[in-house]
């Protein structure tokens, strides 16, 4: 059967680029009207014929809204004469060779084990707007490529995704991705729309007085994406780029890695400017130790400003360096606030969000310069804040910023150290205080 596809769907350039793409998971966007979700549908639509007897399926978080986007776009780019047949109720149609595509709802809220997932054999699967959902559900579609055609071969088994920018899991999965596995192809809106179009006028007008909102959803740029949650704006970590000419303060911040896949990250501060930052995989207290010694005597600092967090390896690696005399500050993070710069309107819930808080008002300031490290700015604005009972802000837990980002925020949280303690704070028994039962 001759089907004239092109009645339905001509695609752009940068379209047919993606369509082309062999990379097995592929993430598609970065703009708003990049034609991303008329893209993902072609995909789909593609797969179902090109393999007679396939499984795909097509997921977004919240299935009131695919109702009225995804699927009103497939609709408009499917030529009608292939669809056999197609049930409301499940979401399901039925191509005429035999083929099944399938729309199911990925929201961990309803579905926490996201057991609808977990049932899936298939053979190509899209995630439209895929920042919305968690990076679980992407990583179990991965497991569920496993369909076989009905003449005993095999589809090529891909992932397709389509998003804004958004500080999420994508970042480090697919934008920063050097894997042939993962990769990311940029869709703005002038590779669907001429620059002098109304559209993208209207837009220019929409964001004038938002430069970050205008390089996010016309320009497709990742780097700086503000959430209404988020504790360090845009603007100020854009301002902190430019390197310092007469900053204060010296020290350095030391995470440890504390699980398998964290990172032990050690920030120096130089009159305010982020002077360097290194990370290692798994490594020992030894290690980390030796480590921070080098640095202390190559920049000259002090132990006194040298900030560790002492949580879990992180107090090995504190009793190592007093052992030899060197007395660094105990930083726990689920400690209570001390007294000193107490916000006048909302009182911090622990050491972690004091801590985070000063760390804020310094970039506001314009106190920390060098920010040129791109895993730590995506870190520092996934940062998140949120209001508590009696007037109190917390800054959420590293494993909360896990979740949103899809790795933990040790770039941070190393530098947040190193700002806290450029300022002498005295003996480092100020810091160790007893835990107050508070998350870290």
């Amino acid at each position: 059967m001759y089907v004239d596809f092109s009645k339905y769907y001509i695609p752009k350039p940068k379209q047919v680029i993606a369509h082309r793409c062999k990379a097995k998971y592929m993430l598609f966007g970065g703009a708003i009207g990049g034609s991303k979700s008329w893209y993902l549908c072609a995909e789909a639509i593609n797969q179902s014929m090109k393999y007679n007897g396939t499984r795909v399926v097509i997921v977004r978080k919240e299935l009131s809204v695919m109702r009225r986007t995804i699927i009103v776009s497939f609709f408009q780019v499917c030529p009608p004469e292939i669809i056999r047949s197609y049930n409301q109720s499940s979401l399901q149609i039925t191509i005429i060779n035999g083929s099944i595509l399938s729309f199911i709802e990925a929201n961990t809220q309803k579905d926490p084990l996201l057991n609808k997932l977990k049932g899936l054999e298939i053979g190509w699967f899209g995630a439209d707007e895929a920042n919305e959902i968690a990076e679980y559900a992407y990583q179990i579609l991965k497991t569920r490529l496993r369909w076989v055609l009905p003449d005993g071969s095999k589809p090529s088994y891909q992932g397709r995704l389509t998003s804004n920018p958004e500080a999420c899991w994508l970042i480090p999965t697919f934008i920063n991705s050097t894997s042939p596995d993962e990769v990311y192809i940029q869709s703005l809106t002038t590779d669907n729309y001429e620059e002098n179009s109304d559209y993208v006028f209207q837009l220019k007008e929409t964001f004038k007085d938002s430069p970050n909102l205008l390089r996010k959803y016309l320009y497709g740029d990742w780097s700086l994406s503000d959430s209404v949650n988020q504790l360090i704006p845009s603007e100020a970590l854009l301002k902190a780029e430019k390197p310092l000419s007469g900053g204060f303060g010296n020290s350095i911040g030391i995470d440890p890695a504390r699980y398998g896949d964290d990172r032990s990250v050690f920030t120096v501060l130089m009159n305010g400017n982020i002077e360097k930052i290194e990370s290692y995989g798994k490594t020992s207290t030894t290690e980390i130790v030796n480590r921070a010694i080098t640095l202390m005597e190559e920049y000259n600092i002090p132990a006194e400003y040298v900030g560790i967090d002492g949580i879990g390896i992180g107090a090995g690696v504190i009793d190592g360096l007093r052992a030899l005399d060197f007395n660094v500050i105990d930083i726990q993070g689920g400690a209570k606030p001390i007294d000193e710069v107490i916000p006048t309107t909302f009182k911090p819930f622990n050491l972690r969000s004091q801590i985070y808080i000063e760390l804020k008002n310094d970039f506001l300031n314009g106190n920390i310069g060098n920010l040129t490290n791109a895993t730590l700015k995506q870190e520092l604005s996934a940062i998140k804040y949120e209001i508590v009972a009696d007037k109190t802000f917390r800054v959420v837990s590293k494993e909360a910023i896990k979740k949103i980002l899809g790795l933990s925020p040790d770039f941070a949280d190393s530098l947040a150290y190193a700002n806290w303690v450029k300022n002498f704070k005295g003996a480092s028994d100020f810091y160790i205080s007893p835990s107050s039962g508070r998350d870290n």
